[in-house]
């Protein structure tokens, strides 16, 4: 059984509900809804109530930020569906927005009302996130959300075909329900809403379909034409010659017309021309921009003014990633390009030029074997350049030419540190929101620039061997004697390290940086202060080591042991013992039983129960022959058992039903067992279920195996298959059908369904299918009732003889010993 959220819309005043849940989600909040159910959420009980208007506010910026990104605005697979989906949303009745996830707490011990207020302050924390990224126009500032869900990109995300770009998360039926819909009386078409009341008179010839965004559609009436909105209201009377869908600018409905031959856009909400009709034809090339053409010849129009003069023999088209527009030239590869405020560049290859800050570079081509950089009127900033670092919203640039490199401000138009003789240049987009830093190597040695304010953070200087950059908006500057942290808030640090590492991966606790100094570490806390790592903490940090990276990991690592080499026998016993467990249980995954048992030993002193469980599975099993001492292990059952430990029990009542350590004794077992499951042991529920199910040393009762399996079931422990075939044999095909639907890899349940089909138990006879299903559990195993079944039809069913397939399943008879008539 799938555990669901679901979202419904509420009117906090009336307490009335739309009628059917909005969304249905499995297990967790969609990463791209978050901002959608977080404005002023509040919990009651285990619902959220949120505010619908300003979540659906929050939404859009999010999206908008989203469909920038990724240039998205007019993809018609991204537009027609977000579209849909914000009509939706906004058509809904109600105030507030409730989230319930009962079914997803019930999956967990704790009290439903602690998971709730853990989850209203997650919510909370990841708004806050999605704002600051929407503020800053930095959507990487989310991507610790998405890459634990093994996304590479939120654009992944949203062209997930199920996803839909994010109107599949939300019911078709309900989206169905808002809108209007299209009714016929007497060969003319009119608007109802769901309820049955006329929005619009039957009148019209034809009705088109409304575009997603506005609810709009194009009308028809004796062959002219206008527009509707979807609540039946007629904004533009039908009376032009043609009209089409309309389309979105500055949050308003345009429409192109045409009139006397002519074309123009149309402000549908006004009925206002926003572009006369002047023209033969018109076509939107990107956002609030179109490409007009008269007389075979065409320009551009922002809609205010014409940008670019209707001169051009070819259309133009808007290549939007140096956010030109361009047309082809007749003869030549070249292409011509404009910016968007009308401005020339020049005429160059197809995806030669891209946008560098406020300028744009030409890249070496069949045409130019050098790159050249030029502004954004198009004229030469530096010629025979040989190479461009390009570096995400950097406004400076660094350019080399003869081996020389040169910083140019873009906004300014300056050439910086001209004095200067720059060898070598590095920089990185995505420090801290500080753009347009880079680390130089000049003839004074290595420093760190700001072009952007034009000053030295750090001097260059040949003490200086390498800056390296660090996470958290943090550099580490390495001298001949040692490390310094840079941050930009405070500087380079005084104190000096023998080596400054990344934090670890996704453990914020863990701090800023890592920090080392003789036989210390140190962590750099949230607020910039440098703690002491305490012995105690090396464990965690040890389990965690392969979140650090290169050097990183090398460097604690040797640190690591040398430590233990310092400390003597038994290093982990200053740690804690959940940290001395773990690193146990890590040494018994590896097969290191001895080494295992030795952890164990020390974290069972620190009076952890689970690690006197583990000393007595590693004790008492036969297979462990150099530790194989069962006396000694059944001490620490017993001990744990004491304490009311559930696996304890169930593993004492292992032992005497196995007869190790202990003399055999059912009864015995049955008892650990029993007190096992009643301390909620889903395993010791497992043990009980088999022996009522297999009916070994206890006669077989189908009723007490399925109620042990079904509670154990609560416990996440699953018996499906077994489950299926109680149910199967008390003639219980409804429940053994939902069993079945549980075997989602089909490993169990195809004899099951082979069977079902060809009798038509549960379900109508369906031979075909019953052969299928046959043929896959054979595939998964050998039965031979299966196989007996498909001998017969492939050898002496009319309907499915086939002497290939029955000479296949003969000799796979035979190859099993299978008995066939």
């Amino acid at each position: 059984m799938a555990h669901r959220i679901y979202l419904y819309n509420y009117d906090q005043k009336t307490n009335q509900s739309f009628d059917t849940y909005l969304g249905e989600w499995n297990y967790e909040i969609p990463i791209l809804l978050y901002p959608l159910i977080a404005e002023d959420i509040r919990v009651e009980g285990v619902e959220f109530f949120s505010h619908k208007e300003q979540g659906i506010v929050q939404l859009r910026y999010f999206f908008n930020l989203l469909a920038d990104t990724y240039q998205l605005h007019y993809k018609k697979a991204y537009y027609e569906p977000v579209n849909k989906m914000f009509e939706f949303l906004e058509a809904l009745p109600y105030d507030s927005f409730v989230l319930n996830a009962t079914d997803v707490f019930n999956m967990s011990e704790e009290k439903h009302k602690v998971q709730a207020k853990e989850w209203l302050v997650e919510i909370q924390q990841k708004s806050k996130q999605y704002k600051k990224a929407v503020e800053t126009q930095n959507i990487s500032l989310l991507d610790s959300l998405f890459s634990q869900y093994g996304y590479s990109s939120f654009l992944d995300i949203l062209q997930t075909d199920w996803i839909n770009y994010g109107l599949g998360y939300f019911e078709e039926l309900a989206y169905k329900k808002i809108a209007s819909s299209i009714f016929e009386e007497e060969g003319k078409f009119g608007l109802k809403d769901s309820k049955g009341t006329i929005l619009a008179p039957a009148i019209y010839d034809d009705i088109f379909e409304a575009d997603y965004y506005y609810g709009i559609s194009v009308i028809q009436k004796d062959s002219l034409f206008g527009y509707l909105q979807s609540n039946g209201k007629e904004l533009v009377p039908p009376v032009y010659e043609e009209a089409f869908d309309v389309f979105d600018f500055e949050s308003e409905p345009l429409g192109e017309i045409k009139i006397k031959g002519k074309t123009g856009i149309l402000k549908v909400h006004s009925n206002t021309w926003i572009l006369p009709p002047d023209y033969d034809s018109t076509e939107v090339i990107t956002y609030g921009f179109l490409c007009v053409e008269t007389g075979g010849k065409y320009g551009v129009s922002n809609f205010a003014e014409m940008i670019i003069p209707v001169e051009s023999d070819n259309p133009y088209e808007y290549d939007y990633f140096p956010e030109l527009f361009f047309t082809k030239q007749k003869g030549t590869s070249k292409r011509r390009y404009y910016t968007k405020e009308g401005s020339y560049l020049g005429d160059f290859v197809e995806e030669s030029i891209v946008k560098a800050g406020a300028c744009f570079w030409v890249k070496p081509n069949k045409f130019d074997k050098k790159g050249r950089l030029i502004d954004e009127k198009g004229n030469s900033v530096i010629e025979e350049a040989d190479q461009l670092m390009l570096l995400e919203r950097f406004d400076c640039l660094a350019v080399c030419k003869d081996k020389n490199w040169k910083i140019y401000n873009s906004l300014t138009h300056l050439f910086l540190l001209e004095n200067e003789r720059i060898t070598k240049v590095n920089g990185k987009a995505n420090i801290e929101y500080k753009h347009n830093v880079f680390t130089l190597e000049t003839q004074n040695g290595l420093g760190l620039f700001d072009a952007e304010n034009n000053i030295w953070l750090i001097a260059p200087h040949f003490d200086i061997k390498q800056i390296h950059y660090l996470e958290n908006g943090f550099l580490s500057v390495q001298k001949k004697d040692g490390y310094q942290v840079f941050d930009f808030e405070n500087g380079l640090s005084e104190k000096l390290y023998e080596y400054i590492s990344n934090p670890l991966n996704y453990r914020t606790e863990e701090g800023l940086l890592f920090l080392y100094l003789g036989d210390k570490m140190f962590r750099m806390n949230e607020d910039k202060s440098i703690q002491l790592v305490e012995l105690s903490e090396y464990g965690s940090i040890y389990l965690d080591r392969y979140s650090f990276r290169g050097k990183d990991l090398e460097y604690f690592i040797s640190f690591y042991n040398n430590w233990k080499d310092r400390a003597g026998s038994n290093p982990e016993q200053f740690m804690e013992a959940e940290t001395i467990k773990k690193m146990a249980l890590d040494a018994k995954e590896d097969q290191n039983c001895k080494e295992a048992l030795r952890l164990f030993e020390l974290s069972a002193q620190k009076n952890d129960l689970d690690s006197w469980v583990e000393i007595g599975l590693l004790l008492t099993d036969p297979e462990i022959e150099e530790l194989f001492d069962p006396k000694k292990g059944i001490s620490y059952y017993e001990k744990a058992a004491q304490q009311n430990h559930a696996v304890a029990w169930n593993n004492i009542g292992a032992l005497y039903h196995n007869g190790t350590g202990y003399s055999f004794n059912i009864k015995k077992a049955i008892k650990a067992y029993e007190k096992g499951a009643e301390l909620g042991d889903g395993m010791a529920l497992t043990n009980l279920g088999d022996l009522y199910y297999f009916g070994e040393h206890v006669k077989q009762d189908y009723d007490k195996a399925l109620d042990f399996y079904q509670k154990a079931e609560k416990k996440y422990y699953y018996n499906y298959d077994k489950i299926s075939e109680i149910y199967y044999q008390l003639s219980d095909y409804n429940n053994l059908l939902d069993y079945l639907n549980k075997d989602y890899e089909q490993t169990y349940s195809c004899i099951y369904y082979g069977i079902l089909y060809e009798e038509g138990l549960g379900v109508k006879t369906d031979l075909k299918k019953a052969i299928k299903y046959y043929e896959q559990a054979n595939a998964y195993s050998a039965y031979e009732y299966a196989t007996q079944r498909l001998v017969y039809h492939y050898g002496e069913s009319l309907e499915f003889k086939n002497e290939k397939k029955y000479q296949k399943w003969k000799s796979f008879a035979e190859q099993n010993d299978f008995e066939i008539d």
